[in-house]
């Protein structure tokens, strides 16, 4: 009996400094999202590792997909917690940072040409 009514003392307490610290920060916008970017290959693990991988979006390495807070989003986390990094995000933040980017000095140059076709034969942009 003690124990409960002390369990209620501490949350109520918990409760109120919550809420102390929310109505403080209001002016930044609350993580709406899960981004998460797998960090370690399921290579050698098991199907049920792999299947919770594809549920997620999750296919390459350095890879990042958004998914909104909610209870199947989090258990399918907690199953791959060893091969993804998570970060609490709104939604705009998510999708900046979910975008592919290459980074400077990676030694990728864009240069407008599409190479294909035959061997050694080159296409220029707006001729075909």
């Amino acid at each position: 009996m003690s124990f409960s009514r002390s369990r209620s003392i501490a949350s109520s307490s918990l409760r109120h400094l919550f809420t102390a610290t929310s109505s403080a920060s209001s002016s930044t916008p609350k993580p709406t999202h899960h981004l998460i970017t797998l960090i370690r290959s399921p290579i050698g693990l098991t199907t049920d590792s792999r299947r919770t991988l594809e549920s997620l979006g999750l296919y390459r390495l350095r890879q990042a997909v958004l998914h909104p807070f909610g209870e199947t989003t989090a258990g399918r986390i907690l199953r791959v917690k060893e091969l993804v990094h998570v970060s609490n995000v709104t939604k705009e933040e998510g999708e900046v940072l979910a975008r592919r980017k290459r980074s400077e000095g990676s030694g990728v140059e864009i240069s407008g040409r599409v190479y294909g076709g035959g061997k050694g034969s080159v296409v220029e942009e707006g001729r075909i």
